[in-house]
C-alpha cells in the first residue's frame, strides 16, 4: 500500500514536469513563429514601398531627386542644343543684358560677374557651363586666336590671378584681320570690347574654348 501510494506521487510529478515542458515549448513555438511572421511580413511591406516609390520617382517625377537619379530628357535637350544652337543665337540673348550691373558672385539676371554672365546666357539655350571661370576653361575645345567665331569664350587673367584664368567673355565678332570683339561682364557692367583696343585685355589674354558644334 506504501509502495504504490509511493508509486503514484511519482507519477503524478512526472506529469507536472511533462505538462510544464510541453506548454513552455508551445509558447516558445507559438513566439518563434510570431516573429518569423512579423520578419517576412515586414520585409514584404518594405519591398512593396521601395518599389512603389521607384515607381512613383521614374513616372511622376520627384522635385528633389536623389544623387543616383538621371534625369536623361535634359541631357537629351543639352545635347541637341549643343548641334543647333549657333553663335549668333547666343550673342542675340547676351546682347539683350547689355548694361547690367556687374557684382561679384552674381549669376543674373539683374547682375553678373564673368563667369555669371557667360554661364547663364548659355543656359538660357540649355547648355550647362561652371560657374567658375577657371572650370570653364576645361570645357569645350580648345581653338587658336586664328580661328575664333561667334560664340567662342576668350579668357583672360586678372590682377588676382597671377598667370592662371582670372576672365571670360563672349566673342562677338571676328574681323577679317584676326581681330575680335567680345561681350563679357566687367567692372563697368556688361558691355562689348574690341580685343585689340583693349590694351588691358589684349596683354592678358590666354585662350578660348569653342562650346558650341554647329
Amino acid at each position: 500500500m506504501i509502495y504504490y501510494k509511493k508509486e503514484c506521487k511519482y507519477d503524478f510529478y512526472n506529469s507536472l514536469i511533462f505538462f510544464i515542458f510541453a506548454i513552455s515549448f508551445l509558447i516558445g513555438l507559438i513566439i518563434l513563429i510570431m516573429d518569423f511572421k512579423y520578419i517576412v511580413t515586414t520585409f514584404l511591406l518594405s519591398t512593396f514601398t521601395f518599389l512603389s516609390t521607384s515607381a512613383t520617382d521614374v513616372v511622376v517625377g520627384d522635385d528633389k531627386p536623389d544623387a543616383s537619379y538621371v534625369d536623361f530628357s535634359e541631357s537629351s535637350d543639352e545635347l541637341e542644343a549643343l548641334f543647333n544652337v549657333t553663335g549668333a543665337d547666343i550673342i542675340e540673348n547676351a546682347m539683350k543684358y547689355l548694361g547690367r550691373p556687374y557684382r561679384s558672385g552674381m549669376k543674373g539676371p539683374h547682375a553678373f560677374d564673368c563667369s555669371g554672365f557667360t554661364s547663364y546666357v548659355y543656359g538660357i539655350k540649355n547648355i550647362s557651363l561652371s560657374p567658375s571661370s577657371k572650370t570653364q576653361y576645361t570645357q569645350g575645345v580648345s581653338v587658336k586666336r586664328d580661328e575664333l567665331r561667334q560664340g567662342d569664350l576668350v579668357f583672360f587673367t586678372s590682377p588676382r590671378s597671377g598667370r592662371s584664368v582670372g576672365h571670360v567673355g563672349i566673342v562677338t565678332e571676328v574681323e577679317e584681320d584676326g581681330n575680335f570683339h567680345f561681350v563679357h561682364a566687367s567692372r563697368r557692367g556688361v558691355v562689348v570690347d574690341n580685343y585689340a583696343k583693349a590694351g588691358y585685355y589684349k596683354g592678358r589674354y590666354i585662350g578660348a574654348r569653342r562650346i558650341l558644334d554647329y
